[in-house]
């Protein structure tokens, strides 16, 4: 007699594959990145190809006190209950929003100004000389740097790092993990797939999916092999297609963006004066497109005889749009905060000038504000600020302080300009030498080692005594 089996629902626990980081989130990550200049462009663009977006007019009414509910609110109704007032909200109008910072009707204007452009190089030795390592660590980072082409891929292997300046496998390792969680985020990859999982793992997306398709489908996502794809993950095509649209906001040349080594033309982000004895911040918005969303599709969206998919298509464009103007509104209060905190710290500088920086850390910032290190960088690089102190780029009021005999920490930046003052005040016929400046910066009670004191006259392209004596 066969064995009766009786079927009982059961519970079970499994692993599924999902994407961990939404395209908005990635947004703002990218917004972060981008000089003041590159935004106006991207603006300009997204007006361009979003019918739901327009340039608003100079003046329009207030705006609606529920506007940051709007978007919340849309998105979790279906499409039949869909509330056409609370989804526009305050994007119908172009009165500022919800600024923190004071306007100031006697700022100056911002006309263009000509700086040169920070290299990939330039970057990365920054954020180096900004991170608590070891000096030998620092050493062996300087040289890795040095072999990072134009599109930020090292051009060496690890063992041929270790085999060139005579250092073992482990401490080179050891430096190049450094530079590969720097900003801009891939850089120091040997590969296009250490790239991009290098900015997976940046941006939190632990879908084990993607992380599947960059280390062994590249080449057929390339000859868009979906169904392939799909039948060989044991996934729907609907997934492998939203898992590669998430890749494509990776960028596979990271070093790209500081390539350009022309002089461009910058504006200021922000404008920092002193009025009635303290330091006002304001976002400098002169030239930049204001955008709303179109009251005509608002009418269109309560129109009855229009189609299903005309208002699919609209209410599609209208998310897309709103995404990107929260994003921008977020891009400016995170640098308002940022430069919120660096006045704080670099009062006595923006008073008195170079001789009263501070020694400030992107990581104590982060964590005042509560953020990724990896924000901070991104927040500073490339934008810049008015200030009594002439146009300034935020990053460098970052930087690294030597503790004195005093007790106290000078900047680099000070101690920089000491060696140069130093330099500039000696006999034509006996330059200095370095020792010498290192004992002159010691009986100042500035504790600094001779090594030191030629690495900083080198970045600063100051050539030895010999070669000075020569020139004189």
């Amino acid at each position: 007699m066969a064995r009766r089996v009786q079927l009982r629902p059961t519970l079970s626990v499994g692993l599924s594959q999902r994407l961990a980081m939404t395209p908005s989130l990635l947004q703002k990550i990218e917004l972060l990145t981008l000089s003041r200049l590159e935004l106006s462009e991207m603006l300009q663009q997204e007006l361009t190809e979003n019918p739901v977006l327009e340039e608003q007019a100079p003046e329009l009414e207030a705006p609606d006190k529920e506007a940051d509910k709007a978007e919340e609110k849309a998105a979790d109704q279906p499409d039949d209950d869909f509330d056409y007032d609370y989804f526009f909200g305050e994007y119908l109008n172009s009165t500022p929003r919800n600024q923190e910072w004071e306007a100031d009707d006697d700022r100056p204007s911002f006309d263009l100004f000509l700086a040169a452009s920070s290299s990939l190089i330039d970057h990365l030795n920054w954020q180096i000389n900004l991170s608590e390592i070891d000096e030998e660590i620092h050493d062996i980072a300087y040289f890795i740097v040095g072999n990072i082409d134009e599109d930020g891929y090292l051009t060496m292997s690890a063992e041929e790092i270790a085999e060139e300046i005579d250092e073992s496998l482990e401490k080179v390792e050891e430096a190049l993990q450094l530079i590969q969680s720097l900003d801009p985020v891939g850089v120091g990859a040997r590969d296009l797939k250490e790239c991009l999982l290098l900015q997976i793992r940046a941006a939190g997306l632990e879908s084990p999916l993607v992380k599947e398709l960059v280390q062994d489908y590249l080449e057929m996502a390339q000859a868009k092999k979906y169904k392939e794809m799909a039948r060989l993950l044991d996934c729907e095509v609907e997934e492998v297609t939203e898992a590669l649209e998430m890749l494509r906001r990776f960028s596979p040349r990271p070093g790209q963006k500081y390539s350009n080594q022309r002089p461009q033309y910058i504006q200021p982000d922000v404008h920092i004066a002193k009025v009635n004895g303290k330091y006002q911040i304001s976002m400098n918005d002169d030239g930049m497109p204001k955008l709303s969303l179109n009251r005509a599709y608002r009418r269109l969206l309560k129109d009855a005889s229009a189609s299903k998919e005309t208002k699919s298509f609209i209410k599609e464009k209208v998310r897309s749009a709103l995404e990107l103007l929260k994003s921008v509104d977020q891009r400016e209060q995170t640098i308002y905060r940022v430069c919120k905190a660096i006045v704080r710290r670099q009062e006595g500088f923006l008073d008195k000038g170079l001789m009263s920086l501070k020694p400030m850390l992107i990581k104590d910032v982060a964590e005042e504000l509560g953020v990724h290190s990896s924000t901070i960088s991104r927040v500073v690089a490339n934008k810049y600020a008015f200030t009594p102190q002439g146009i300034i780029e935020l990053r460098r009021f970052f930087t690294v302080g030597i503790e004195s005999s005093y007790g106290d920490n000078i900047s680099i930046v000070q101690v920089k300009e000491n060696i140069r003052k130093l330099i500039e005040s000696e006999p034509s016929k006996k330059p200095y030498s370095d020792q010498q400046i290192t004992e002159f910066l010691n009986r100042d009670g500035i504790q600094i080692t001779r090594r030191t004191v030629a690495k900083y006259r080198d970045q600063m392209n100051i050539p030895g005594s010999r070669e000075r004596k020569r020139s004189a």
